[in-house]
């Protein structure tokens, strides 16, 4: 089993069980940094997840039920009772089901990918200062494990990393812009029907549809973005 095939693997099987403590998926995460970051980003997934479902309940919540409910027998028919008992069981159900909608409904795009721009291990990636990647064959080694071709190749580029996004491997490169840098993730997997812009935390961005998949470039300064956008969209390549 090679390496590509191994990182999948744990990475299906910490989607899953994301509290997973197979001894062979700790073995991985310590020599593998991009498979034991999808591991601490699914952790906090499903710390948020359970913090959202945990609903407090009153302790005096089914003393103060039988209460009212006595009373409303005493004043009223009993029809009436039960009707009102079952309005009461749909409006429970019906915060039951938002809470549950709001805690499994993804999280935005742009959200997720300023999140993952933040992230305290890429934060650094966007600090102004980085010398130029002169290695034209690592950015080309990290395109290619990602399925990613790019016509023409990349200039003015200090940070290229193949990056966990949403369950599937992404290439997270950052070039110089005019006023600063500016991040590129090449994401084969998420496809958008048309172009978004966005302003989130501090960030501004775009994501623009690229045949299957799409290209988000974003940036914290005022670099532009669209010529760099209109560039990209005709030099990538999916190979997957």
């Amino acid at each position: 089993m090679n390496t590509t095939s191994h990182c999948l693997e744990v990475r299906r099987l910490l989607a899953t069980e994301p509290q997973r403590r197979d001894s062979a998926v700790l073995e991985h995460c310590k020599t593998c940094a991009a498979c034991a970051t999808f591991m601490q980003e699914m952790l906090s997934l499903d710390a948020q997840l359970e913090r959202a479902l945990a609903v407090p309940v009153p302790e005096d919540l089914e003393a103060r039920i039988v209460l009212d409910a006595s009373l409303k027998h005493s004043r009223r028919p009993r029809p009436v009772t039960w009707l009102a008992m079952a309005a009461s069981l749909v409006l429970a159900i019906g915060i039951g089901a938002g809470v549950y909608w709001k805690a499994s409904s993804p999280m935005p795009l742009s959200v997720a990918i300023v999140q993952h721009i933040r992230n305290p291990k890429e934060a650094d990636a966007i600090l102004p200062g980085h010398p130029l990647i002169k290695e034209v064959g690592l950015v080309q080694g990290v395109l290619h494990k990602v399925g990613v071709q790019v016509n023409g190749g990349l200039n003015d580029v200090t940070y290229a990393r193949v990056c966990p996004f949403r369950g599937r491997l992404v290439a997270h490169i950052v070039v110089r812009g005019k006023d600063g840098p500016v991040t590129i993730l090449l994401l084969p997997h998420i496809h958008v029907n048309k172009p978004q812009h966005f302003d989130e935390d501090g960030f501004r961005g775009m994501i623009e549809p690229a045949g299957t998949g799409s290209i988000a470039i974003v940036a914290n300064n005022k670099s532009p973005m669209q010529p760099m956008a209109r560039k990209l969209v005709h030099m990538v390549q999916w190979r997957i």
